[in-house]
């Protein structure tokens, strides 16, 4: 295991993980065995080991648990915006943490939302947008 020479970390805790080219990681705490592929974003999360993070991926105020699965080109989104008559509040972010349990599967192109669960053992298949709790054990496609 290591860290890629032109990975970026800052503020975070990163134990005996792989981390590969242009990865960037902020306030974030990085367990032994988990492997984050080129190109993705980690910021204000937390990830148990033997987690996968494949390439281009972007996670944000979220919890991950062991053996979990995150395909490429996902993203797993804990911060969003109020919204009012007038819009969307401009620069004042909203943190609702994700979770992902033990053994989640995120497909390639998968979203979840702010505040979302994924259970233990759920799937989420590629390119679905997950806006509400997936049940432990649960498929979800589109």
């Amino acid at each position: 295991m290591g860290i890629d020479e032109t990975a970026r970390i800052e503020n975070s805790t990163i134990e005996d993980a792989e981390i590969r080219e242009y990865v960037t990681i902020h306030d974030s705490e990085i367990a032994a065995g988990v492997r984050v592929y080129e190109r993705t974003s980690i910021k204000k999360s937390t990830i148990d080991g033997l987690t996968d993070i494949n390439a281009n991926s972007y996670v944000e105020n979220a919890e991950i648990g062991e053996r979990v699965q995150i395909g490429p080109n996902c993203s797993v989104v804990g911060v969003t915006h109020d919204l009012d008559d007038d819009g969307m509040t401009f620069r004042e972010d909203t943190f609702e943490q994700v979770v992902l349990e033990d053994g989640a599967f995120l497909g390639a192109g998968a979203t979840v939302l702010p505040g979302v669960t994924v259970g233990e053992n759920a799937v989420v298949g590629a390119g679905v947008t997950v806006t509400e709790d997936v049940h432990s054990g649960d498929v979800v496609r589109e």
